[in-house]
């Protein structure tokens, strides 16, 4: 997940710290780091923690400069590389004058050094060597265009030692009292903005939508829940005894929620084929990884790898593997890549839900 958020110092830290339960769901969705940038009459500022709670992680909140001054704060979920002050952002382009954060999932992976994260290998393997030679690239309009057609659904920002800001995708996050938050899935937007609900976009949803446009309108729907009537089932739609005529699924509403893990508990127990689709569709990395943090994977007696075609055993291979990199990858490749997981998901394993699983991010092929 992550989430990066720009504006004014001092009106980031009144926001950050004033704002009822606002920090407390930002860091508990984000806990793996947090670092900010701004300049100064001496060059650039970056300042970097780890927290080990919501007290440390205000204290450092209380750090920020109270006064007009740019600002970029980026508050992490690791998805690839260790947790530790090397991998929290932001990173250095230029040591010492340009720095830059991420948020997204990069589909160049981190394959050459696990330790390391997707953003350290980007700056290294694309980034690092052309703005030495050239540090204002960053803030050309072409050089952005071309990054922003690169990098896909992912954001990226930049600061020199003057303060000078640059946002790559700007548009894929939101704006709200001249600040900017780079999404809205890793965070509750309705703490800050009472007025932000988007229920009713999901009554057109559609496919062409996803082709379309950026997601981020529905990915902050876990405020949309039992208000449809599913009623949970006993018995597992693996079981002999399972009688889907017994449960009732109104057809009168269209909507989704983002999962908790009690959510894809139920899920995965029921095989419920329908919401996993939609989950992987709208908001697949944090389902992805989610899923396979809290879940383990386990072969079914009755169906084995052999008997999937070519594309599904890579699926099962990299849910059995934990390879949340690979699967996100592949989620947001066509319309049916996340059909195509959900089906592997729900028909060609079994879910323990007691036991957490490591993740294993490895290299995802390019996004074609």
């Amino acid at each position: 997940m992550c989430l990066i958020i720009t504006g004014q110092s001092s009106k980031v830290r009144s926001t950050l710290l004033d704002t009822h339960g606002l920090l407390s769901d930002i860091f508990t969705s984000n806990p793996d780091g947090i670092g900010f940038m701004y300049g100064t009459a001496k060059g650039l500022k970056v300042t970097k923690t780890l927290p080990k709670n919501l007290g440390d992680a205000t204290a450092f909140i209380q750090r920020l400069p109270q006064d007009e001054r740019e600002i970029a704060i980026h508050f992490r979920w690791t998805t690839h590389g260790k947790t530790d002050m090397l991998n929290c952002h932001p990173y250095d382009v230029i040591p010492g004058y340009i720095a830059m954060m991420h948020n997204g999932v990069l589909h160049t992976g981190n394959a050459a050094d696990k330790s390391k994260s997707d953003t350290w290998h980007f700056i290294k393997d694309y980034l690092h060597s052309a703005v030495s030679s050239a540090p204002d690239l960053v803030y050309d309009a072409g050089f952005v265009s071309m990054m922003e057609e690169f990098i896909g659904n992912n954001r990226f920002v930049f600061m020199n030692g003057e303060g000078r800001m640059q946002h790559v995708n700007f548009d894929q996050g939101i704006e709200h009292d001249d600040m900017w938050f780079s999404n809205t899935y890793a965070w509750t937007p309705s703490r800050l903005i009472p007025s932000y609900k988007s229920a009713t976009a999901l009554k057109s949803y559609n496919y062409s939508s996803y082709a379309n446009g950026y997601m981020d309108d529905y990915d902050e729907m876990h405020d949309y829940n039992a208000s449809f009537g599913i009623y949970p089932r006993s018995v597992s739609a693996h079981s002999a005894n399972y009688d889907e005529t017994a449960y009732d699924f109104p057809d009168d509403e269209v909507g989704f929620v983002r999962p908790e893990s009690d959510d894809l508990a139920v899920a995965l127990t029921e095989c419920d084929i329908e919401s996993v689709e939609i989950w992987l569709e709208t908001m697949p990395a944090y389902t992805i990884t989610t899923m396979l943090h809290c879940f383990t994977p386990e072969p079914l007696s009755y169906t084995h790898r052999d008997d999937l075609c070519v594309a599904e055993q890579g699926i099962y291979d990299m849910l059995m593997e934990g390879d949340a990199s690979g699967l996100i990858s592949y989620a947001t490749k066509s319309y049916s890549s996340a059909g195509m997981i959900a089906e592997v998901v729900c028909y060609y394993l079994s879910w323990d839900v007691r036991k957490p699983m490591p993740i294993k991010p490895t290299l995802p092929a390019l996004l074609t």
